[in-house]
């Protein structure tokens, strides 16, 4: 089955992997997965330009639907068939994220979020593992590192429930953008302070999705932010591979 998707959320993986989902003409939300190791960040491009990335119109080649509550949106595909189609513009771009938006977080997933050492919902409930909301309130974003050298990127906000979330950003893009400003001199609460001002002070459209089970809580799929956007748009247009270090971009 050949299918156009809007992506709407290219996220950062271990061992330079992504995950990549968008919507439909109907607004069907599907995540394109391979089998492992699943899709290396070097397959978002074609012929040395990006051609995979948020609000790119994406045409796969969908083999068989292979959902996994809450992960009911997977489908594999056809890897040689992918092809960029086109690039949606500023006001498209806002009516596929109102099209997609919740009132809240919970309304996302139809289930109790748990929240013990994080937010999550347990693997095999909830109808979904994507949606997009307008949170009520940016309380903090937090870029730093840790001791052992690892940064974190996490975002400190309410949603229209009242109830405030700290989640991990996994957003290609925004993690690309703030290490390109680390190194271009900026230091990590530099870029969390100038970021938290964009986000308090410009209409916030966030991406929540779950992430997988791992050893330590298999049965755990916790809530992480997918994508960050805003309105006016804090990249100006640029796009993540605008940001990669030179010797990484393929």
């Amino acid at each position: 089955m050949t299918t156009q998707l809007v992506i709407t959320d290219l996220t950062r993986m271990n061992e330079g992997r992504v995950c990549v989902a968008g919507y439909d003409s109907s607004l069907r939300c599907i995540r394109p997965v391979l089998p492992p190791p699943g899709i290396h960040e070097t397959s978002l491009y074609c012929e040395g330009c990006a051609a995979i990335f948020p609000f790119a119109v994406v045409e796969y080649h969908l083999l068989q639907a292979t959902p996994n509550p809450p992960h009911t949106e997977d489908y594999r595909y056809n890897p040689d068939t992918v092809r960029h189609i086109c690039r949606l513009d500023e006001t498209r771009k806002r009516e596929i994220l109102d099209q997609t938006s919740f009132a809240n977080v919970t309304d996302i997933f139809e289930v109790r979020v748990c929240n013990d050492h994080g937010h999550y919902i347990r693997e095999g409930e909830g109808t979904r593992s994507l949606g997009t909301i307008r949170p009520q309130q940016i309380k903090c974003f937090y870029y730093e590192q840790s001791a052992y050298g690892k940064y974190s990127y996490r975002l400190n906000f309410v949603d229209n429930r009242g109830i405030e979330y700290w989640l991990t950003v996994t957003d290609l893009t925004w993690r690309y953008y703030c290490d390109w400003q680390r190194d271009h001199g900026r230091s990590t609460e530099t870029v969390g302070g100038n970021l938290t001002k964009v986000l308090r002070q410009w209409d916030v459209y966030l991406r929540i999705g779950l992430a997988r089970g791992w050893e330590k809580y298999p049965d755990r799929c916790y809530l992480q932010v997918t994508g960050v956007y805003t309105f006016p748009d804090y990249l100006d247009g640029r796009i993540f591979a605008d940001f990669v270090p030179p010797p990484a971009r393929l």
